[in-house]
């Protein structure tokens, strides 16, 4: 009788230890499913932030980039319609100064041809500064041409020195016959100078003879 009550004894204080450590263990692994869920939770969060965190910076950047190639595109903008003003400025006070020029000289050429009328009168051969003022008009008359060209120059290039060579080539063009012009001139008026000496000379020999 002992010996059951015993044996008895023993097996419910293995099956209490038993369901002791079932009990604890269930806790535990109830207690662990609930402290991990908070920091999955957690780790979920922040996960989703830094996410959101590099979309929201990588879409600033790609902002700030459209703004800076905004900007130079209208900076660039500025800039050749800038360099098209200057060029076009430049062809028109270069036409203003050439017109300025063309003109003193065909004043210079009136005078010329009234003196070389008046030697002719006189006697004189005016062939040779004739031949010279044609000359300084036919250089003229072209140096005009180009100038009006300036008015037709095509600015419209976005490369500033391609514009500003336009400019470059017409004045080239325009101050060589202004150039040839003054050259004729100066040759009319060396060779009329000639003409009136030799008069001169001749009328003062014309006297003395008619003195004698």
């Amino acid at each position: 009788m002992n010996y059951k009550i015993i044996t008895f004894i023993a097996v419910l204080a293995i099956s209490t230890s038993a369901s002791t450590a079932m009990a604890q263990e269930t806790m535990r692994n109830t207690n662990g499913r609930a402290s991990n869920t908070p920091m999955m939770q957690i780790r979920t969060d922040l996960r989703t932030e830094i996410e959101a965190r590099k979309a929201s910076s990588t879409a600033r950047l790609a902002e700030i980039k459209a703004q800076a190639e905004a900007r130079k595109a209208s900076s660039t903008a500025a800039r050749v319609e800038m360099q098209r003003s200057l060029a076009k400025r430049k062809a028109e006070q270069t036409a203003r100064v050439f017109a300025a020029t063309v003109k003193r000289l065909e004043g210079i050429i009136t005078r010329l041809e009234s003196r070389i009328e008046k030697v002719k009168v006189a006697g004189g051969d005016t062939l040779r500064p004739e031949a010279f003022v044609e000359e300084a008009k036919n250089h003229l008359s072209e140096a005009k041409t180009s100038i009006a060209l300036f008015a037709s120059i095509d600015f419209s290039g976005d490369k500033a020195q391609e514009n500003f060579e336009k400019v470059r080539e017409t004045a080239t063009i325009a101050k060589g016959h202004i150039k040839e012009a003054h050259r004729s001139l100066m040759e009319a008026l060396r060779a009329l100078g000639s003409i009136r000496a030799e008069i001169q000379r001749s009328a003062i020999s014309t006297a003395t003879t008619t003195e004698e």
